[in-house]
């Protein structure tokens, strides 16, 4: 497979397992209760379904001849990457009303009522890992769910390969997936025994962000030359990589700044590069609340590009409403979007439904984590495909013949050998669209879709407009 003619085996050659880690760092906390369209996780969120470890939920308070399935769920609720989980109470929720899991899951024409178990990480790595071997060991889950970068699913994925769990991750890229269970993706030839995932790759981000750039460029005027200011650490590396072997022979130059610790306060120099070579555009990939230094810097020097495209930040509504009218049309990726014509394969809802009941229960924009729903359905398609629910090695197996056409974060198939769609065994593409944070109407700031070229099925919602026109 290439990619823009380079092909997969050089890019992660160059990239190394740096390519682990994109898309992995901490989210910012913001507080925003008191701006209309963005809700306070502390205030209006539902009640989760778990304590700071972990209680069970059944969906049914009868008793089912054939006992209950108990299905885990490992993610970050509280912490720093609490922006990934914020919408999966919501998720659960509706879960539970579905008549598949409310009404208990008949297998081999025995019904089992299902116990859910919520397990908050609080955004820890170990938290994350400790919290897998309880599940499986003293809580003996049948199933396992992880979600919500690379330093929530790649811990509970070693647990449950090493311990023989079957489990569905999300919202990590697949590279860091691969790698961590012991692939390479440069030869996709190891298949998972217990683990499957779906989301996006690395290299899917700059083919995101290139065709705005060449848009803007049209109306504008084009250099080709791109501001790129990556920190010093995994995720930094990687784009360092992956982005200049990705956008070779496209015309595009990156201008590079010297890899900048995680923390620094003063971004003066890199500014004052990327405003001396004139650079048309910036992108980047830092840590929530050094992205806010460093922009609010580079509008105070005066360094205003035609089109900034970020990755990392301003990913959900409370990051954005954090700093406020300094985010006007400043781009970034989205792997789901309520405009997306996907319906649930457990209930027919669309996506624009979704959204519109996540809104109704009080939690502001829709988030693009509310296709963390696509794990249930997924869980779904495995159990009642299988004669004992019980048997771990049945049920992993089951994993990896999973087909929905239909599902809340659009199609996935695990029997695929299409290299576009599943570059790897147990890994199944859910490519992004592009997204522009601009002055909202209904809203202050409304996340407006403005690219669909690598997801053409997602509906345009407005049109792109510059950062900057001087």
């Amino acid at each position: 497979m290439t990619e823009n003619g380079v092909s997969r085996r050089s890019l992660f050659r160059a990239a190394g397992v740096g390519a682990a880690v994109v898309g992995g760092g901490a989210l910012l906390e913001a507080c925003s209760s008191g701006i209309q369209g963005a809700a306070s996780p502390t205030t209006s969120a539902p009640a989760a379904s778990s304590s700071s470890s972990a209680t069970s939920s059944a969906t049914s308070s009868r008793t089912a001849s054939g006992g209950t399935i108990t299905i885990g769920w490992i993610h970050p609720l509280t912490g720093g990457l609490a922006g990934f989980g914020y919408p999966d109470n919501f998720v659960l929720s509706q879960v539970k009303e579905t008549s598949q899991y409310k009404n208990g899951i008949k297998i081999g024409g025995t019904t089992y009522d299902v116990v859910f178990k919520s397990y908050d990480t609080q955004s820890s790595v170990t938290r994350a890992g400790s919290l897998a071997k309880q599940a499986i060991q003293q809580d003996n889950v049948d199933l396992l769910l992880a979600s919500s970068t690379p330093e929530t699913v790649n811990a509970v994925a070693s647990q449950a390969e090493a311990l023989g769990t079957p489990l569905i991750c999300s919202n990590i890229p697949w590279e860091a997936w691969y790698i961590n269970l012991g692939g390479n993706p440069q030869k996709p030839t190891l298949k998972p025994k217990h683990t499957i995932m779906y989301f996006l790759g690395a290299e899917h981000l700059a083919l995101a962000f290139k065709p705005m750039w060449d848009r803007i460029g049209e109306k504008y005027g084009n250099n080709h030359q791109v501001a790129a200011a990556y920190p010093n650490d995994s995720d930094g590396n990687a784009f360092r990589a992956v982005f200049p072997l990705v956008l070779k022979g496209t015309g595009y130059n990156l201008d590079i700044s010297t890899a900048y610790p995680d923390g620094l306060t003063n971004y003066t120099s890199m500014i004052s590069q990327f405003k001396s070579h004139g650079d048309d555009f910036f992108t980047n990939v830092p840590l929530p609340p050094d992205f806010a230094t460093m922009w609010t810097q580079a509008l105070q020097q005066g360094f205003k590009p035609k089109l900034a495209t970020v990755a990392k930040v301003l990913l959900f509504p409370t990051d954005a409403y954090a700093m406020g009218s300094k985010v006007y049309n400043i781009a970034t990726d989205a792997w789901w979007v309520p405009g997306l014509p996907w319906h649930s394969s457990l209930t027919g809802q669309t996506c624009q439904e979704l959204a519109a009941a996540y809104t109704a229960a009080g939690l502001g924009q829709p988030n693009q984590n509310i296709s963390n729903f696509t794990l249930f359905e997924i869980a779904y398609a495995a159990l009642t495909s299988v004669d004992n629910p019980h048997d771990k090695a049945a049920l992993s197996a089951a994993l990896f013949k999973v087909k929905l056409d239909e599902a809340v974060a659009g199609p996935v198939d695990y029997t695929s050998t299409n290299l576009k769609t599943n570059p790897a065994p147990g890994v199944a593409i859910t490519p992004p669209v592009g997204i522009q944070w601009q002055k909202g109407k209904k809203y202050p700031l409304e996340a407006v879709v403005v690219d669909n070229t690598l997801q053409p099925n997602a509906k345009i919602t407005g049109d792109l407009l510059p950062t900057f026109t001087s």
